[in-house]
């Protein structure tokens, strides 16, 4: 992901745009439109308690010479090699917000990937990160008018499919964008 959201980031200052981190207590109420992709911060900032969290563990190994990805479904378990390292996982918790790495989960991410791909037995550990994707029973994506308010655009609650929608989502996001600054 980091190679992916550096990319996108350089794409939108490309465009003219820029990145600006800060916490909120609620949406800004300014501007032609807000775009709410806040992911879980849209249970406060939406009060949206429909969005929930996905817990996800992976293990990162290195390297050790794989290039095609493995995906066992039925197990959640994948194995995803990179330039550097190598991505096993997985796991898929409903309404965890736990982020710290479990070792018994760990393990059991371990034994299933070497199931899968046998070569990984003697892989290095390099490291370990879990992870909370935003879900909801329903994707949110809809323009919502405000009173005395720019409109808000909210686009969370991918859960697990973020990055294969996120084109598909974005496209939606600036027609709806674009249909609200027309009408305004």
């Amino acid at each position: 992901m980091a190679p992916y959201l550096a990319y996108l980031v350089d794409r939108l200052r490309g465009a003219g745009g820029d990145v600006t981190r800060l916490a909120l207590a609620a949406l800004p109420r300014h501007g032609d439109v807000v775009v709410n992709c806040t992911g879980l911060g849209s249970r406060l900032l939406a009060g949206d308690t429909a969005v929930y969290p996905v817990r996800g563990q992976v293990v990162r190994l290195e390297q050790i010479g794989l290039a095609r990805v493995w995906l066992d479904s039925a197990t959640v378990t994948y194995v995803v090699p990179r330039s550097h390292d190598i991505v096993v996982g997985g796991t898929s918790d409903d309404g965890s917000w736990d982020r710290r790495p479990d070792p018994a989960t760990a393990r059991a991410i371990l034994r299933r990937a070497t199931e899968l791909v046998p070569e990984l037995a003697d892989a290095r550990v390099l490291g370990h990160r879990v992870g909370l994707r935003p879900a909801r029973d329903r994707v949110r994506l809809e323009l919502e008018p405000r009173e005395g308010a720019a409109p808000v655009i909210h686009c969370y609650g991918h859960g697990g499919a973020g990055v294969t929608v996120s084109w598909g989502c974005a496209d939606e996001v600036a027609s709806l964008a674009a249909a609200a600054v027309a009408a305004a």
